[in-house]
């Protein structure tokens, strides 16, 4: 592979990877890092990425974007996150699932269990599966509650 370097900087620039130079951000500082010592030193990639501890396509990355998109480039993208597992219309049919009583589905029970609401929420196919942690998450996500039932036992 031919040697990647940093463009020419500008004084604006230098005197921002100074600054980012000592954040305590410690990826920024490295990306930094890797910029610096490119432009200043003149090193080639391997010899950074020996230096700074980084795998040797990530300081070639830092580099291509450090001369893409300037110092902008070396901060970091928000990202989306996980895509939701449960979709808003399952969500919706689970809360309309909690809000009816468990014996018209013919269990022997006058409140929902998480174990039979997930069972339940299966076997209606308004879900492949689904764990009861998951669904009392669910079930807190969209502003309701679950509270275990308390048996009192009283003597005659």
């Amino acid at each position: 592979m031919r040697p990647i370097f940093v463009r020419k900087l500008s004084k604006s620039e230098k005197t921002e990877l100074k600054k980012l130079l000592k954040s305590n951000n410690t990826r920024l500082y490295k990306r930094a890092r890797v910029v610096w010592l490119s432009a200043i030193k003149r090193l080639k990639a391997p010899e950074i990425a020996e230096i700074v501890d980084l795998h040797l396509n990530k300081v070639r990355k830092y580099i291509r974007r450090f001369n893409k998109k300037g110092v902008a480039g070396l901060y970091q993208k928000p990202s989306s996150g996980r895509p939701r597992e449960i979709k808003e219309k399952q969500r919706d049919k689970i809360i309309k699932l909690l809000k009816t009583k468990p014996t018209e589905f013919g269990l022997a029970q006058s409140s929902w269990s998480l174990r039979g609401l997930c069972a339940i929420a299966i076997k209606t196919k308004i879900i492949e599966a689904i764990s009861p942690e998951y669904m009392r998450r669910v079930i807190r996500a969209e502003g309701y509650s679950y509270k275990r039932s308390k048996r009192w036992i009283t003597s005659t």
